[in-house]
């Protein structure tokens, strides 16, 4: 099946909104006391974000939903959210991506697209474990599979799953947060 097509077929069953039925077990719970490194040099403690979107992607050179696209789709969603950061702010909203990738795999890619919003750094999957986020292997590496969560008080009110438009899964959090 197409990549296309496959990706229809995914919103269809789970009423185009991007709403996966394993996902919708996430609504409610709050985030894990974990602490990430970041790209802007701090620790993040997850349990103390407060309104936040974190956008999940694989930064690996192959993913499921984007074939040996992955680069290019991670790229289109960082700036995405980068284009939308305005938007983020109104909304009292901090937009963090979360990726399998070392903090200096990460901090080279912030700073080659002038990324300005932290990317942090699960190498280890710690969030995939404590949440069952959906992740996938590569030559027995696991990264992260393309997802979206909405944060508010620190508990996850809603996950986009899957993210059938790297290019528009900010402005779809966005929209969704506008109507709540």
């Amino acid at each position: 099946m197409p990549q296309a097509a496959a990706q229809e077929a995914r919103a269809a069953a789970t009423g185009g909104d991007g709403a996966d039925p394993l996902l919708a077990r996430l609504a409610g719970r709050p985030l894990p006391s974990l602490t990430l490194p970041s790209t802007s040099g701090n620790q993040l403690e997850l349990a103390e974000l407060d309104r936040a979107v974190l956008y999940f992607y694989p930064g690996c050179v192959c993913s499921p939903e984007g074939g040996y696209d992955s680069p290019a789709l991670d790229e289109a969603q960082h700036r995405a959210f980068a284009h939308h950061w305005a938007d983020f702010l109104a909304l009292n909203c901090m937009a963090l991506g979360v990726s399998s990738q070392s903090n200096d795999e990460q901090s080279v890619t912030a700073s080659a697209l002038g990324v300005g919003h932290p990317l942090l750094c699960d190498t280890d999957r710690l969030l995939a474990r404590e949440l069952g986020l959906p992740t996938f292997a590569v030559d027995h590496i696991g990264w992260y599979c393309r997802l979206t969560l909405v944060i508010d008080e620190g508990v996850i009110t809603r996950a986009f799953y899957p993210v059938t438009s790297a290019t528009r899964s900010a402005a779809q959090a966005v929209r969704w947060m506008r109507r709540q």
